[in-house]
This record gives structure tokens, C-alpha cells and sequence, in this order.
């Protein structure tokens, strides 16, 4: 097997010659770049954990200081559409009995008091809100 080859660059004088191991494709230089570059990396990894405690902990102070809720800070948890949608519908009918009782009318079960209602032979038209 050859283990190394006498290659001539052009763009040198022709007398030059220069040495390459095909058995070692990576020169011991670019071995050595590429560990001082993980050294580095690892170097700059250590430091930026060390600022962001830092921050961390001025930011949990600050919060405890001036009292700050979740909802101030932008933290809340992004509600459902789902959610959403039920939350912000307007309720379309109020049980007569217990005007605290309504309903939006829209989709899934009717409430208790809406069945209870129609099994009476009640309207629920009889239910719906002024508006």
C-alpha cells in the first residue's frame, strides 16, 4: 500500500515539493484546531451557564421584591381555541329559576337545568336573554 505521496503546487516554485500521508486524511494541525476548538466551545458553554444563573437569580429576586404575577411577566399558559372560544361566547339562555344558570347554547351537552327545563315540557325559547 502507498503511504505517502510527493505532490508539486502550482502555485509554488516548481522545486517545492510538499509530503501528504494518505493514511492520516487530517493533519496533526487541524487535529489540534479542532480540539482547541472544543476546548473553547466547552469554555464559552461554561461561562454563558454561569451568567444565565446569575440572571436567573437577580430575575427571582426582582420578582419577590416588587411582587410581579405571572400575568405581568407574560408567563400565562396559551389557552386551548377550544378554550378561547367557549370562554369568550356569550351566554344566549338564563335559567328563570336561578338567573346565575346560563347557557351559550352551542355544542356538547345541555346543562342540567336545561334539560330539566325541556323534560318539564318548558321552551327554551322561553330562556333566551334580552338583549
Amino acid at each position: 500500500m502507498l503511504t505517502n505521496t510527493i505532490c508539486t503546487q502550482k502555485s509554488l516554485p516548481s522545486n517545492h515539493t510538499t509530503i501528504i500521508d494518505l493514511e492520516e486524511p487530517m493533519s496533526n494541525e487541524i487535529q489540534v484546531l479542532e480540539q482547541q476548538i472544543a476546548e473553547l466551545q466547552a469554555k464559552k458553554k461554561a461561562i454563558l451557564d454561569g451568567q444565565r444563573q446569575e440572571a436567573l437569580e437577580l430575575t427571582r429576586s426582582n420578582v419577590r421584591l416588587y411582587g410581579f404575577t405571572a400575568q405581568e411577566l407574560g408567563l400565562t399558559a396559551a389557552v386551548s381555541s377550544k378554550k378561547a372560544q367557549s370562554a369568550t361566547k356569550e351566554a344566549k339562555y338564563q335559567n328563570p329559576n336561578n338567573p346565575a344558570e346560563t347557557w351559550h347554547g352551542g355544542k356538547g351537552p345541555k346543562p342540567k337545568w336545561v334539560r330539566s327545563l325541556l323534560e318539564a315540557g318548558g321552551r327554551l325559547e322561553d330562556c333566551l336573554i334580552n338583549r
